[in-house]
C-alpha cells in the first residue's frame, strides 16, 4: 500500500479503494490497522463520495492520523446519511494531540452518546452503540452539541476578517491577545507563518483592498498587513497610552476613502488607504473615553454619515456639526453599517440589538430586545440565502442571525461555545455562505449559513449549573441524577428516563444528596443564598421542600453531606467566604467557620480513626479541616502553593498508612497531603497534565483495588494510578468540566466497576469505568 493515490476528480477510482480499504477494518478498535488505512482511507471516503460510517469504520478512527475528517465534512456537496460517529469524531478531532489509541477510542464512545443518544436509558441503547475494547460504557448523557468546531487555539482570539488573495483564494485572519496575527485557509489549515506584533492584543481587523488589511491594538498602534503574503507592511500610526477602539472606512463627501480609527482618549486618527499615511479631514472632538465608528452611506447625497458611539449616546458627524441622536438603554459595544443605505445597527450590554435610519435618528426602527441572555458585544454582516443578514454574539456563548430590515430572528440560535464570544465575520466563498466565530473557550467555529433554520431542530440548551447522584448507585436501587440550570431542577432515574422538576424557576449554585434515617434530601443551593431541602423517593416522587437554611450572605457554591455520630449534617460553602455546618434533622446552624479570607470552592470529608473531618478550600490557596464534633478547626491551615484551589477529594483507605487529600489547583497541578499527627503534609506525588487550570477532582476504587486519581482541565478528563502517578486514561471532552464525582455501585459482594459523573456547563455525563482491563 504505497505510492501516490488518484486524483480527487476520479471519483469512481476513489469509491472503490474505499470499498476495498473498508473491508480490511476490523470490528476491535484495540487493534492497529495498517498505517496506510489511518492516513488515507477518510480520504478516499470522501473523493469518492461515500465519507461515511461504514466507509470509515468506528474501529478506525482512533488510529485516524490525517487529522482531516472534520475538514473532508465540511467539504462534503451533499452530507451523507449515517455520519454518527465521524460527526462525534470530528468534534473531537482538534482536543486530540497527544492522545493515546486507548484515550481516543473511550473519547469516542462518550462523544458519539452524547450526540446521538442524549437522555436515553441504557435500556434502550442499541447495541451498534458498543465500542470492543473500550474502558467506558456511557450510562447517561445531556449534554449540548459541539457544533462546527473549526480550530482550537492557545491563546484568545480577538479579532476576526476574510481577504482575497489572488487568484480570488480567500484566507481569514484572525488577532489574539497576545498580539498574533494568524491567516488561515477556509477549511481550517495554516495558510502562511503567523505574525507576532510584538504589541498589544490585536483587537480589531479591517480589510481594505487587494489582499490588504488594518490592524488596532491595545497599545495604540495602527498597523498595516498583507493578508495575501502572510506579512506585516508597515505600523501606520501610534498614539501612546491607548488603545485602538475602532477601526472604519469612511468616505466623506468630496474626499477619497480614508481609513479612520478611535482610540480610547476619544481621539480621531485618518490615515489614507493608499499611503498609509496621515492625512488632513475635518474630524469631530470626542469626550475622552473609547469610541465606536461606523461609517454609513447617504441615502440622499454623496459621501458617507460617520456615525460615532460613546457610552449610551449615539452621534451623527456631517462633516461640520456632531449632533447626539439617540440615548441607548445600555453602553454601546458595537455598531456596523447594513447593506442598506442609511441604515446602521447598533448592540448594548442590555442586551438590545436596535437597527436605525440615519434620516430619522431618534429612535430606531427595529429593535430586538434581550433574546440574548447577556450583554451583547459583537455584530457582523451576513447572508441567508442570497439575502442581507445581521449577526449578533456576546457573553451567553450564543451568535443568533436576524432580518436587517426588521429585527426579525432568522432561525434558532446557534450554539456550542461555553464562553462569551469573542469576534464573528461573515463570508461567502466556494458559492457557501457562513459565520465563523471565536470565544474566551478558544475554538473557532465555522456555521453554514445555507436554509435556516440552520439544523435539525432541537430544543434550546441550557447551561448546567450542578449535578448530583447520590451516594448510594446499585443495580438494586435505581440511580437518580439530580440536574440544576436556570430554569430549575430536574431529578432523573437514569434507568427508566423519567424524570420530575422541582424548584421550579430558580436558579439552583449547588446541588448535593443526603440521607436522614430512611429520607433522601436533595439539598439545592439558591442563588439567594439559601439552600432548599427537597425528599425525594427512589421514584423520584417529591414531597414539600422542608424549611430552607438560611444565614450565608452570598450564594453556596458547594456543599457536602456527612454523618457524625448517627446525626446527618450538611456543610455549606460560599463566596462570602464562610463554611456553616447544618444539622439536617433539626435544620439548625451549628457552627460557622469564618477563617477564608476569600470563596469557598471545595469542600470534601476525610475519614479518619477518631471520625469525619471536613476539609474545605479556596481561592485564598488554603486548605483548612474541621472538626464537626468540637466544631473547632483540626491542625494548622495549609497553603498548598497551587494558586486558587478549585476541587478537593478524599483518597480511599489503603493508598497510604495515613488518610490523604488531594487537591486541585488553578496551576494546573494535582498534589496529595498526607494527614500525619494532626498536620497536612505534602505526599511525593505531584500531578501536571498541561490541561490549563484544574477545576474538577474525584478519587475512585476499582474492582482490583486500584485507587484512581481523576481531574478535569480545559479540555480532559485525566486519570492516574493514585499509588504511582502512571496515567491511565484520557477522555477528551473539548469544554470544560466543573464538578467530577465517583460512585461505587456493587452487584451483591462483588465490587462493580465504579461510576463517574462528569458536570459542566455544557453537559453533564455518566459514565462506567473498566480501568483493571489489560
Amino acid at each position: 500500500m504505497s505510492g501516490r493515490h488518484p486524483g480527487p476528480h476520479n471519483g469512481d477510482i476513489h469509491r472503490q479503494i474505499a470499498d476495498a480499504l473498508a473491508a480490511l477494518v476490523t470490528d476491535d478498535a484495540t487493534i492497529p490497522p495498517h498505517p496506510y488505512l489511518s492516513r488515507h482511507l477518510a480520504q478516499h471516503a470522501a473523493y469518492g463520495n461515500v465519507l461515511d460510517d461504514a466507509h470509515v469504520p468506528p474501529a478506525l478512527l482512533p488510529w485516524e492520523s490525517s487529522a482531516t475528517v472534520r475538514r473532508l465534512l465540511h467539504r462534503q456537496d451533499t452530507p451523507r446519511t449515517e455520519q454518527s460517529w465521524l460527526h462525534a469524531w470530528a468534534a473531537l478531532e482538534p482536543f486530540l494531540n497527544g492522545a493515546d489509541a486507548t484515550s481516543r477510542l473511550a473519547s469516542l464512545h462518550l462523544a458519539h452518546h452524547a450526540a446521538a443518544f442524549r437522555r436515553t436509558p441504557p435500556s434502550q441503547l442499541p447495541d451498534a452503540t458498543r465500542l470492543a475494547g473500550s474502558r467506558v460504557s456511557p450510562l447517561w448523557s445531556d449534554c449540548a452539541p459541539p457544533d462546527s468546531i473549526w480550530a482550537v487555539t492557545d491563546t484568545r482570539i480577538e479579532a476576526l476578517a476574510l481577504v482575497t488573495a489572488p487568484p480570488g483564494r480567500p484566507v481569514l485572519i484572525s488577532g489574539d491577545e497576545h498580539g498574533t496575527v494568524r491567516f488561515w485557509r477556509l477549511d481550517g489549515a495554516p495558510a502562511a507563518t503567523p505574525v507576532h506584533t510584538d504589541g498589544g492584543a490585536i483587537q480589531h481587523l479591517l480589510p481594505l483592498h487587494d489582499g490588504l488589511l488594518a490592524a488596532g491594538s491595545t497599545d495604540g498602534t495602527i498597523r498595516i498587513l498583507d493578508g495575501a503574503r502572510g506579512r506585516l507592511v508597515t505600523e501606520a500610526h501610534h498614539r501612546p497610552h491607548t488603545w485602538v477602539s475602532s477601526l472604519v472606512r469612511y468616505t466623506p463627501a468630496g474626499h477619497p476613502p480614508v481609513l479612520l480609527a478611535a482610540h480610547s482618549d476619544g481621539h480621531l486618527t485618518a490615515l489614507d488607504t493608499e499611503t498609509h499615511r496621515l492625512t488632513d479631514l475635518d474630524l469631530p472632538t470626542l469626550q475622552s473615553a473609547p469610541a465606536l465608528l461606523a461609517g454609513v452611506q447617504r441615502p440622499d447625497a454623496d459621501g458617507m454619515l460617520l456615525v460615532i458611539a460613546q457610552h449610551r449616546t449615539v452621534s451623527h458627524w456631517d462633516g461640520r456639526t456632531l449632533t447626539a441622536t439617540a440615548q441607548c438603554d445600555g453602553r454601546l459595544r458595537g455598531m456596523l453599517a447594513l447593506p442598506q443605505p442609511g441604515r446602521y445597527a447598533t448592540c448594548d450590554e442590555s442586551g438590545d440589538l436596535s437597527i436605525w435610519d440615519a434620516t430619522a435618528p431618534r429612535t430606531p426602527v427595529a429593535q430586538a430586545s434581550r433574546l440574548h441572555t447577556g450583554a451583547l458585544t459583537v455584530l457582523a454582516t451576513a447572508t441567508v440565502d442570497g439575502r442581507p443578514a445581521l449577526a449578533s454574539a456576546g457573553t451567553d456563548g450564543t451568535v443568533r442571525l436576524w432580518h436587517t430590515a426588521s429585527a426579525r430572528p432568522l432561525g434558532d440560535a446557534f450554539q456550542g461555545h461555553t464562553a462569551p464570544v469573542t469576534a464573528l465575520t461573515g463570508f461567502t466563498a466556494d458559492g457557501q455562505a457562513r459565520i465563523v466565530t471565536t470565544s474566551a473557550d478558544h475554538t473557532v467555529r465555522s456555521w453554514p449559513l445555507h436554509g435556516l433554520p440552520p439544523r435539525r431542530p432541537r430544543p434550546v440548551w441550557r447551561r448546567i449549573n450542578a449535578a448530583a447522584m447520590p451516594a448510594t448507585c446499585t443495580h438494586t436501587r435505581q440511580p437518580l441524577l439530580a440536574v440544576a440550570s436556570e430554569e430549575g431542577v430536574r431529578v432523573w432515574n437514569i434507568h427508566t428516563g423519567r424524570h420530575r422538576t422541582i424548584a421550579d424557576g430558580e436558579t439552583p449554585t449547588a446541588l448535593t444528596w443526603a440521607r436522614v434515617e430512611h429520607t433522601l434530601l436533595l439539598a439545592a443551593a439558591r442563588s439567594d443564598a439559601g439552600i432548599t431541602l427537597h425528599p425525594l423517593g427512589m421514584d423520584t416522587a417529591a414531597s414539600a421542600p422542608l424549611p430552607a437554611l438560611t444565614g450565608h450572605a452570598l450564594p453556596v457554591t458547594v456543599m457536602a453531606a456527612l454523618t457524625h455520630r448517627s446525626t446527618a449534617l450538611l456543610a455549606t460553602g460560599s463566596t462570602d467566604g464562610t463554611v456553616r455546618l447544618w444539622n439536617l434533622h433539626t435544620h439548625e446552624q451549628l457552627a460557622v467557620f469564618p477563617d477564608h479570607n476569600l470563596s469557598v470552592r471545595a469542600l470534601t470529608t476525610l475519614d479518619t480513626a477518631d471520625g469525619p473531618l471536613l476539609a474545605s478550600a479556596g481561592t485564598d490557596g488554603t486548605v483548612r479541616l474541621w472538626n464537626p464534633g468540637t466544631r473547632q478547626q483540626h491542625g494548622t491551615t495549609l497553603r498548598c502553593g497551587q494558586h486558587t484551589i478549585n476541587a478537593l477529594a478524599a483518597a480511599p483507605a489503603g493508598l497510604c498508612t495515613a488518610p490523604t487529600i488531594a487537591t486541585a489547583g488553578q496551576d494546573g497541578t494535582v498534589r496529595l497531603w498526607n494527614l500525619d499527627a494532626g498536620r497536612l503534609t505534602a505526599h511525593p506525588l505531584h500531578l501536571s497534565p498541561d490541561d490549563g487550570p484544574l477545576t474538577a477532582l474525584t478519587c475512585l476504587r476499582t474492582p482490583a483495588q486500584r485507587t484512581v486519581l481523576a481531574a478535569a482541565g480545559r479540555s480532559r478528563i485525566h486519570l492516574w494510578d493514585a499509588a504511582t502517578g502512571s496515567p491511565l486514561l484520557q477522555i477528551i471532552t473539548g469544554r470544560p468540566t466543573t464538578s467530577l464525582a465517583a460512585r461505587h455501585p456493587s452487584l451483591g459482594t462483588t465490587p462493580a466497576s465504579p461510576c463517574l459523573l462528569a458536570t459542566g456547563e455544557a453537559g453533564v455525563r455518566v459514565f462506567r469505568l473498566h480501568l483493571d482491563q489489560t
